[in-house]
């Protein structure tokens, strides 16, 4: 049974996905047209007696406070740490509008909360394939729903899975990019150490940049210095110029010194053969 809860008593901080403000604004758009249709889920704080910890509905919540709400229709629930982080990760996985990178955090974290709820599943089976390498006995239990639900083999839910050790910070940084739902992209970007991986999202990300890199195999050589940084922009016109030159006929070459002269930009001089 719902009721009506303060949201100043509702801790929100320790979430796996952030919550999107411009979303947010939409659904405080229908609530407040049409209230609040279905109650957000939160549980006692162990730690701090009268206040609350969110469980589910991040975006309502926000939403609310952002129409200035006081209360909140909230259903209290009994859960420990583990329990409610699952009941996150299941309110959550299966959301289209989740990027690559978001499911493979709630992916990998279920996955940890479930061996770490039935400890008994995290050994045993046979470890000489791969798969077993990293799931144990967990492999017919936990992948099928995975796989039903999102489609996925065996072999593409050890990548996205992977995907989740991108560092924390870095994960940040790419929250509302299109990188961070670009598979092949965080599949080079978990390959790299973290401090590579910071220097090269820096790169990816800098807008003010003359000559961005157009991907992380791009940035990471540059960060690593296998790759010239790209040539300013006089550089770049000054190759350019020569390249044209260079490729140019003798009779153009002749019509573009004269050209110069004309203007006054260069003395008259002959032209090499």
């Amino acid at each position: 049974m719902s009721q009506k809860v303060r949201i100043a008593l509702i801790d929100a901080e320790d979430r796996l996905r952030p919550v999107d403000p411009a979303r947010a604004l939409l659904i405080a758009a229908g609530m407040k047209e049409e209230g609040q249709k279905s109650p957000i889920e939160i549980r006692p704080d162990r730690r701090k007696k009268g206040r609350f910890v969110l469980v589910t509905g991040g975006h309502r919540l926000l939403a609310a406070q952002q129409l200035g709400w006081e209360e909140i229709e909230a259903d209290i629930l009994d859960l420990d740490d583990d329990k409610a982080k699952l009941r996150e990760i299941n309110e959550n996985l299966y959301r289209a509008e989740l990027t690559e990178l978001d499911r493979a955090v709630f992916i990998a974290e279920k996955k940890r909360l479930y061996e770490k709820l039935n400890p008994a599943a995290k050994h045993g089976g046979d470890r000489r394939s791969d798969q077993a390498a990293i799931f144990g006995d967990l492999m017919p239990r936990f992948t099928a729903e995975l796989q039903e639900r999102l489609g996925y083999s065996e072999r593409t839910l050890q990548r996205v899975i992977a995907r989740a050790k991108i560092a924390p910070d870095v994960r940040a940084m790419l929250a509302g990019t299109a990188i961070a739902d670009t598979g092949s992209e965080l599949d080079a970007l978990v390959k790299l150490p973290p401090e590579v991986q910071r220097q090269a999202v820096s790169l990816l990300l800098d807008e003010e940049a003359e000559d961005r890199p157009r991907n992380v195999a791009a940035a990471a050589a540059i960060v690593r210095g296998t790759r010239p940084a790209a040539p300013t922009p006089d550089e770049a016109a000054l190759k350019a110029l020569l390249t044209a030159w260079d490729r140019a006929p003798k009779g153009v070459r002749r019509r573009f010194i004269d050209q110069l002269v004309a203007q006054g930009a260069l003395a008259e001089r002959t032209v090499p053969a």
